[in-house]
């Protein structure tokens, strides 16, 4: 064990009360000189001929001695007191430790003694894995051949359907039925992609030659005059649009509602209302290809998030938050759920194929859909990763006005408990966590400020005090808050509840080039260089070791 860890470890000492034994000598001293300056004469304490100035021998002069004695003799029992109950933490600490190493040891015991015959254990693993997979590739080979002759049988009858719907489309008709044929049209032509895919012996290869494809067609547009020059289909589409898509079936909204609130709006469309999805979606450019490809990738990072998301208790807060951006000419997806973590060796293994994370009785997982989305977004030269979102402690400034002008504040505390939850208590307070705080006021609330120490980004909320209950969420984090704030005013007095959110789940990122970078051409994205930041840097240390020589 290193230096620096024992004196993090050693407890501190409880040292001798030196003060007041000092004080209480040299007061000693004062008062035998005040009382008998000739007994300090005769000792040879006191020089012949000295006299002690009369001040020193008032009755005024002793008594404040003695009261300063006294002070000093509490702040040493005060000072005392502490260090006691200090030293008292540490050694419940020390044996806490203690403790955990015998349990460690108890446990290795147990693990050594539980895998004595791993080898005969391993091998049955492997055997059982082998025909497991065997199994899955037979299926998987069934599934492709029966997908095949199902599409090149189906070509005459999809035809003749497809047909059929585009005649009814042109007579017109009322609202209804156009939108009923529209909504038919379109899932036709979204099962078409789907078997077009399911037959491809290389889905990111067949989606990048269709890019390819689609960016001559784009190209074509923007060079021709005024669009004159027709293209055989539209090359690029809205993500946004592709997204509503994907989210209609899920969603308690109506499609139509969906689509009006896409339809013409610049800003961002929010979608707060369901109780199993938040979404926040901005707009943002065109992507290339078809739109048919992004809404199977999207559709199956929710229907993810959504079988993980019933596992957990219903809350208004543990909903399935999606989120669509674009930055430095990449549209940004993420999907964030309150999934287990995923273990690091297992980040790369969930998008391969057969791969999955659903092995209870009730749900088994072929792992066809995240394969399916890996491969559409090498198709459109993207990146996809995952991350396991972790609750955190923090600190929050609390400032309540009232209605008499009184002012308070308050510090809050979120900690986490051996579980990795959330629960919170007043700063400096030796009181145990609770779930939420709240303040009971008599006096109307009229101005609520609450303050994040991390980022210091003030949210300030006038209040009325005739108006309803509110509950303000995280702004710093829309898609994922971190705590909750309701507020209730009453006719006299107000009510205040600070409740820390368990975020801990799993969040996909997408990141896909736009129509307009691949025209632009522009460089790699700097954040797929991460995960090779150190092999880049591999070559270059030897440099840094001549430097310093």
């Amino acid at each position: 064990m290193s230096e620096d860890t024992l004196k993090v470890t050693r407890p501190r000492r409880v040292t001798f009360p030196w003060l007041s034994a000092l004080a209480g000598l040299l007061l000693a001293a004062y008062l035998l000189a005040a009382a008998d300056p000739a007994l300090l004469k005769d000792l040879g304490l006191m020089p012949a001929g000295y006299q002690l100035h009369p001040w020193l021998q008032t009755q005024e002069t002793k008594a404040a001695a003695l009261l300063l004695y006294c002070l000093i003799i509490l702040w040493e029992v005060f000072r005392h007191s502490r260090r006691l109950r200090a030293f008292d933490r540490d050694i419940e600490r020390l044996r806490t430790e203690v403790n955990q190493v015998w349990q460690s040891k108890k446990q290795l015991q147990l693990k050594a003694h539980t895998f004595a015959g791993h080898a005969d254990k391993l091998k049955l693993f492997i055997s059982e894995k082998l025909l497991e997979y065997i199994e899955y590739d037979e299926k998987f080979l069934h599934f492709k051949s029966i997908a095949a002759e199902v599409r090149h049988n189906g070509v005459i009858c999809f035809d003749k359907v497809q047909t059929a719907l585009e005649a009814h489309l042109d007579q017109g008709g009322d609202e209804a039925t156009r939108v009923r044929d529209q909504d038919a049209y379109t899932a036709m032509r979204y099962l078409w992609d789907l078997l077009d895919l399911s037959t491809t012996d290389n889905i990111a290869l067949h989606i990048g030659n269709h890019l390819c494809e689609c960016e001559e067609h784009y190209y074509q547009q923007l060079l021709s005059e005024s669009g004159a020059q027709a293209v055989p289909h539209r090359p690029d589409y809205p993500p946004r649009r592709a997204t509503l898509r994907a989210l209609a079936p899920l969603l308690q909204d109506s499609p139509a509602r969906l689509e009006t609130l896409d339809h013409g709006n610049d800003g961002a469309v929010i979608l707060d209302e369901d109780p199993q999805f938040r979404a926040h979606l901005n707009p943002t450019d065109a992507l290339l290809g078809n739109e048919n490809h992004f809404v199977l990738l999207l559709e199956n990072l929710l229907k993810n998030a959504q079988f993980f998301a019933r596992k957990k208790a219903k809350s208004r807060y543990n909903r399935v938050a999606l989120t669509l951006g674009q930055q430095r000419g990449r549209v940004e997806l993420t999907v964030y759920n309150r999934g287990p973590h995923i273990e690091p060796e297992a980040m790369e293994q969930i998008f391969q194929l057969g791969y999955s994370t659903r092995r209870a009785k009730e749900h088994h997982g072929k792992g066809l859909g995240l394969f399916f989305v890996q491969e559409i977004v090498k198709g459109y030269e993207g990146r996809i990763w995952v991350e396991n979102v972790e609750n955190r402690s923090a600190y929050y400034s609390l400032r309540i006005a009232l209605a008499s002008g009184r002012l308070t504040t308050e510090v809050i505390e979120v900690l986490l408990d051996e579980q990795g939850q959330p629960y919170c208590r007043r700063a400096n307070s030796e009181a145990a966590g609770e779930a939420s705080l709240e303040w009971d006021f008599e006096e109307a609330i009229t101005r609520v400020e609450l303050t994040p120490t991390a980022s210091q980004n003030t949210l300030a909320l006038e209040v009325d005090p005739k108006g309803d209950k509110e509950t303000l969420l995280d702004p710093d984090h829309a898609a994922i808050p971190r705590w909750a704030l309701k507020i209730q005013p009453r006719r006299k007095g107000g009510k205040l509840t600070f409740t820390p959110l368990d975020v801990a789940g799993v969040c996909f990122h997408v990141k896909l080039p736009t129509a307009a970078s691949r025209l632009d051409g522009e460089e790699e994205d700097l954040d797929a260089l991460a995960p090779r930041e150190e092999e880049l840097n591999r070559p270059f240390e030897g440099l840094e070791d001549y430097r310093g020589s």
